[in-house]
């Protein structure tokens, strides 16, 4: 198949790429600029000059390709109108072919949700006003089947591997190295999710393989409480399991804005995943990459 990539210079393109060269597609990935072009050249079939905010820049590359891997998403500060056009514009070229667009959301889209287990059918009207933006775009997204896409949404948890990792990860690392020790809020009590970016990469093949119209996918492979995140964190930068706990109140000045997000978050299930896709977790825990792994001293 012949696959256009979004974002294959970041820990989830990058990885989704890599995954679809190795079960024999052809890649045609998107470069905003030269540098991510050269970067690109020697790792894909083809890499098209644009910007996913500007969708005329690569609408016409879109004309002959089996299916769209769309993982720039909210390039902008967050999603907004933008993302709405660029999604418009990949299913105006699947229209009618029945070919898969799978797009990146994420588990954020559970924060502050009161319910303690979430799954693909929790409903998403409580959902905090950062993510509002991106429930709509997911609402377009699966919209798209109604034009003949086999339009696909993926959320994954926080990603982490190959000696990188989400952001809810990086700002706990910072912390943990500012202060010598890692940090958690109250007891310690909330859920954090996680996936390996090379498990998710498998996620991401397969939902093109396989995934149903229409549907939204959960790719989480462990869950776990805010102090396991956190003496792991420790371990990552040397502080020796090393943690303290912190009030509530002091989550934004330890953690900055997403602070106040890291104090719970729900269960969310996979289970969808696992049956649709046949997807499983095969890689290195989030424990293991902190304690052993690429996460230490990342």
């Amino acid at each position: 198949m012949k696959i256009f990539v979004t974002g294959a210079t970041g820990i989830i393109g990058g990885a989704v790429l890599r995954a679809l060269r190795e079960k024999g597609h052809e890649v045609v990935a998107l470069a905003r600029s030269a540098e991510a072009a050269a970067k690109l050249a020697p790792l894909c079939a083809s890499v098209v000059r644009g910007d996913v905010t500007e969708p005329a820049s690569f609408a016409s590359a879109l004309r002959d390709v089996d299916g769209i891997v769309h993982n720039a998403v909210g390039m902008k500060g967050g999603v907004n109108d933008s993302d709405v056009l660029a999604v418009s514009t990949m299913i105006d070229a699947l229209a009618g072919t029945d070919r898969p667009l799978v797009v990146t959301s994420g588990i954020g889209v559970y924060f502050g949700l009161p319910d303690t287990y979430v799954d693909e059918e929790t409903p998403l009207d409580r959902a905090i006003p950062s993510q509002v933006a991106r429930v709509k775009l997911e609402e377009h997204v699966v919209r798209g089947a109604e034009r003949g896409v086999r339009a696909i949404v993926l959320r994954p948890a926080h990603v982490y591997g190959r000696g990188q990792a989400g952001v809810f990860t990086r700002v706990q690392l910072a912390y943990a190295r500012r202060e010598g020790a890692a940090a958690y809020i109250g007891e310690g009590g909330g859920f954090l999710s996680f996936v390996h970016v090379d498990d998710l990469a498998e996620a991401y093949a397969a939902a093109l393989a396989k995934g149903r119209t229409g549907a939204r996918y959960n790719v989480v492979a462990s869950t776990l409480t805010t102090r396991e995140v956190a003496t792991a964190v420790s371990h990552a930068v040397g502080a020796e399991g090393r943690t303290v706990s912190i009030a509530a109140a002091a989550a934004t000045a330890a953690f900055g804005p997403l602070g106040p997000l890291l104090e719970r978050a729900p269960v969310a299930s996979s289970l969808r995943a696992a049956k649709d896709l046949a997807w499983t977790a095969r890689s290195p825990s989030f424990q293991w990459e902190a304690v052993h792994g690429s996460l230490r001293d990342a």
